[in-house]
């Protein structure tokens, strides 16, 4: 940098003897601008200057010669110089641009790795992030007890409610904010570490920092503990290499927040225009301009205008406001602004002229351009927008009216594309008519809404290009290339008053912020409350020290690296002249574009909607009651008599269609020689009956088993729920006792939104780890890892939240049987979230359990209380997998299992999860000689039965008499 500021003559050697009059009519000065994410090198190599740019695995060099004609022609771009003999010559520079790949396989393959690791890291605060949010919500419906139980006095739902809705806007600025640091991490460390290697610690030291909390411990971990002997070598590395890439993102964060915080207490002097600030005074100014910013009315203007893109006061941003050819599309921010001028005067203020506001585009001037080489269907299709643009119109690299025209067409393709894409996804999901054509209708007019900025430009653009070709401008080589621009103008027209912006800081920061905090304490949740003070560190640092409110007021970065005394030539749009300028204002700037990256609206977009879904189906759960409520009507129909069956040879017949599942020596099985409980079916059926009314269950197991065989017991359950008041009763169960002494638990699946909510409590970690475990190469090997990190997930969870679990209950019931000695052998059961109850008591009781497209417990089962073996699981556990169905698949794979068919339409997505179809398929596959068929399984696509007499009647007659 040192040496472009000396305006040397590149190219050329110093003994060369006409060097010295060329280089006083050549000056060659490249500046490097604070976007690039390293600096250029620049050596002397060949007679020539060669600036040297690091771009992710590969270079871009740009190499700059001289050449010198005699006796020619003195071109308008050529430097003139005259010899002692009178001899006219010219000297150009000539600037080769190439590209050169300096990334090996192995090193592709070590970011790879470091970005594994760190996007591990991101998946995992992810997690973190949505189970903060969904037992923070679901805490709210447990404290809810007078509405969903009828239990306590209704002014116990007034704090916490008030507490969570405070608290869950702020949960979302802090999880959005923890999710951008992430992905700017991963981003970094897989580009090379740019921004780490900016924090000024040194590129060696900060390499040798990043390699030895990437490689260094792990593999010194991984060493000793194979020397010790250690079995678990495996986990202990993968835990040890998550903490140590945990503790350099929490250096990489802390540094992040420093350098913030350091550029706004500098560069606010300058706004305020007191170098002779105290700190305390620059932090009081801080503040108070972010607070003003926030609060203040400001609209955003979108412009597409003509301009000439060579003049260099279009470089300057303080000149960019166009130049009478703009065209306003749209405005933002009047409803607002009009909402404060009706304030009174004590609160806001109208500015007599609105004052400007910078936005980072134009700050920056990093505009992509459009030309006739960039373009194509791919970044028109795919470019966001509402983002700033140049597409040159005019000149050799203008766009053609064919790619112009090509840019309209892609616009609609796309916006048929969306419209059709949404239609097709409501037919498959066979909505009604009249459901798809409001929604077709209502994306219709926002694309033609939005459309009409696409036509407008379109035309404009062609209308330019036909008055250039009128004026020959083409051919004028004094006019220069056009233009257009797209960019948004921001104004603020209102502003609060002093009294009213520091009233706003202390309710927000103080009133606010301290009611959700008292309750987390006042509910004895430490873990629940140090992670809101996190929460709110990050909020209150994200909003109150974001250096966006002093940039756009100043326009710049102002003089920010720059020597005291030192002045700032076109708002430093043209590059930085030192090292120390380029180094402060590249990191200031990377760490700015944090908050205006598409990935900080994605993660906000994303956290959102889950916090959406949990508050709507918390909402339903409080208002739709207990989880007790009556049992449904039986939905399965049985014929008049039992004159039907699937007749399925004894050697098709497969061994896991027995109650026993094939394990006829296993002291486990389910069954015994006199137990009424032959088939697997049995407790397909039994997890159905769950589901009933409790009136109409007696006479279902009549049918199914026949007198004297089932027994519905009204009585224990009561009587449990009488000894274990502590527990909250919100599962729902069945118990059926059978003529052998034998007792089985029938715990009910999903079916009320509260049952939704327990299902997210204990399945969300383990089912979006799965995801993450699918997307990342032998993420199978991460399985040690994961089961860390769903066991720390588990810690966030509220002391009454655990206790709202199911298994808890179901574990109790049990054991509150075996006490009472009453039962011979005792089996759970279950369907859906049910199964997954049952599979998880059953391992924690050594009881056996049957789950019909249950989800299973083994990732999770460290998280239980009391914590599960895989021992106990694979002896105690056995589940029903219908094909197509992904509940199952849910928590890990199953020690114990069968699969079945599933021969529901491809566009019923829940069919395959429908426990009556799996019943059916049981049927079906194994044969019912001593069960009947009930009328649903042929209405649902399977065949006909036979009739036992032979007389060639159907059960779909038999069943219509009914």
């Amino acid at each position: 940098h040192e040496d472009r500021n000396k305006s040397t003559l590149v190219g050329l050697s110093d003994d060369d003897p006409s060097s010295s009059s060329r280089r006083d009519n050549h000056n060659s000065r490249v500046l490097d601008h604070y976007s690039l994410p390293t600096p250029s090198s620049t050596v002397r190599f060949r007679s020539a200057h060669v600036h040297v740019y690091d771009s992710q695995g590969s270079q871009l060099i740009m190499e700059e010669r001289l050449t010198t004609k005699t006796n020619t022609t003195v071109g308008k771009n050529d430097s003139l110089s005259l010899h002692g003999n009178g001899e006219k010559t010219n000297t150009t520079s000539n600037v080769t641009v190439k590209r050169v790949m300096n990334a090996s396989p192995e090193m592709l393959f070590l970011r790879g790795l470091y970005s594994a690791i760190a996007f591990f890291k991101g998946a995992f605060l992810f997690i973190f992030a949505v189970g903060l949010l969904l037992f923070l919500i679901v805490d709210v419906a447990n404290q809810a007890r007078v509405i969903v139980y009828g239990e306590g006095n209704k002014a116990d739902i007034v704090y916490p409610l008030i507490s969570t809705i405070l608290a869950v806007p702020l949960f979302l600025h802090g999880l959005t904010q923890i999710m951008t640091l992430v992905t700017s991490f991963v981003t970094d460390v897989f580009a090379g570490s740019p921004l780490l290697n900016s924090f000024g610690y040194g590129v060696v030291l900060t390499n040798w920092i990043k390699f030895i909390f990437f490689i260094g411990i792990p593999a010194v971990t991984f060493v000793s503990l194979l020397l010790s002997g250690s079995s678990d070598f495996h986990s202990i590395t993968l835990v040890t290499t998550f903490l140590s890439v945990t503790f350099l993102f929490f250096c990489f964060s802390i540094n992040i927040v420093y350098f913030r915080l350091l550029c706004c207490l500098y560069l606010v002097k300058e706004l305020y225009e007191r170098e002779d600030m105290t700190f305390t005074e620059r932090l009081k100014y801080t503040l108070f301009t972010a607070e003003e910013s926030s609060l203040s009315g400001k609209v955003h203007n979108n412009y597409v205008y003509e301009s000439n893109v060579y003049d260099l006061k279009q470089l300057d941003s303080n000149s960019l406001h166009g130049n009478g050819n703009e065209h306003l599309y749209s405005t933002h921010g009047q409803w607002y602004i009009k909402l404060t001028q009706l304030m009174p005067d004590k609160l806001f203020t109208t500015l007599d002229v609105p004052k400007r506001c910078w936005t980072q585009a134009e700050i920056d001037f990093n505009i992509p351009f459009y030309t006739k080489s960039s373009w194509s269907l791919e970044s028109v299709f795919c470019r966001r927008k509402n983002e700033s643009y140049v597409a040159m119109v005019s000149g050799l690299s203008a766009l053609t009216p064919q790619q112009s025209v090509s840019s309209l067409a892609c616009y609609f393709f796309g916006a048929v594309f969306y419209i059709l894409l949404v239609a097709g996804l409501m037919v498959f999901a066979q909505a009604s008519p009249t459901v798809i054509a409001v929604v077709v209708s209502l994306f219709v007019i926002y694309w033609l809404w939005h459309g009409r900025k696409e036509y407008t430009t379109i035309k404009h653009t062609n209308g330019i290009l036909r008055r250039n070709n009128e004026d020959g401008s083409d051919d004028n080589e004094d006019k220069h290339d056009s233009a257009l621009f797209q960019k948004w103008v921001t104004y603020s027209v209102t502003k609060p008053t002093p009294a009213f912006t520091w009233s706003s800081f202390i309710f927000k920061n103080i009133f606010i912020a301290m009611i959700p905090l008292s309750y987390f304490c006042y509910s004895r949740n430490l873990v629940g409350a140090m992670t809101y003070i996190v929460m709110c560190i990050l909020c209150f640092e994200k909003t109150y020290f974001d250096i966006g409110p002093i940039v756009e007021a100043l326009g710049s970065y102002g003089t920010l690296g720059l020597k005291s005394g030192a002045s700032l030539q076109h708002g430093g749009l043209l590059g930085a002249a030192t090292r120390e300028e380029w180094e402060q204002k590249s990191r200031l700037y990377h760490i700015t574009r944090m908050n205006n990256t598409a990935s900080r609206r994605i993660w906000a977009k994303l956290l959102n909607f889950f916090a959406i879904i949990f508050g709507v189906i918390t909402v339903a759960a409080i208002s739709a009651g207990s989880g007790q409520e009556e049992g449904a009507v039986p939905y399965t129909t049985f014929p008049p008599n039992d004159t039907f069956f699937y007749d399925v040879p004894q050697e098709k017949v497969s061994p896991m269609c027995n109650a026993d599942f094939g394990k006829s020596n296993d002291s486990n099985t389910t069954s015994s020689l006199t137990s009424p409980i032959k088939y697997l079916a049995d407790y397909n059926f039994l997890s159905i009956i769950a589901y009933f009314r409790t009136d109409s269950i007696q006479s279902v197991l009549n049918t199914w088993f026949g007198e004297g065989a089932a027994f519905l017991d009204e009585d224990m359950i009561p009587s449990f729920r009488e000894t274990h008041p502590e527990l909250p009763s919100a599962a729902s169960f069945q118990l059926v006792t059978f003529s052998d002494g034998s007792a089985v638990i029938c715990v009910r699946g999903t079916k009320t939104y509260f049952d939704f909510l327990v299902d997210a409590r204990l399945y969300y970690a383990a089912s979006l780890f799965q995801l993450v475990q699918s997307a990342m190469p032998f993420g199978f090997a991460f399985d040690a890892l994961i089961e860390f990190c769903v066991n720390r997930l588990s810690d966030l969870e509220a002391a009454s939240v655990k206790k709202a679990s199911y298994y808890v209950e179901t574990t109790a019931l049990v054991n509150f049987l075996r006490k009472s000695g009453k039962y011979t052998k005792i089996t759970i059961t279950g369907h859906s979230l049910g199964g997954g109850i049952a599979l998880i008591t059953g391992a924690q009781t050594q009881t056996m359990a049957i789950a019909i497209s249950g989800p299973s417990a083994v990732m999770g089962r460290s998280a239980m209380i009391p914590s599960i073996s895989l021992d106990d699981i694979k002896k105690y556990t056995y589940a029903v997998i219908p094909s197509r169905d992904i509940v199952p698949l849910v928590g890990g794979e199953h020690m114990n299992s069968a699969s079945i068919k599933c021969r529901a339409d491809i566009n019923d997505p829940f069919g395959c999860h429908m426990a009556y179809r799996s019943l059916c398929e049981l049927m079906y596959t194994c044969g019912n000689v001593e069960r009947p068929v009930y009328c649903e399984c042929v209405s649902n696509g399977y065949p006909e039965p036979t009739a036992i007499d032979g007389s060639g009647k159907s059960l779909e007659s038999s069943c219509e008499a009914i």
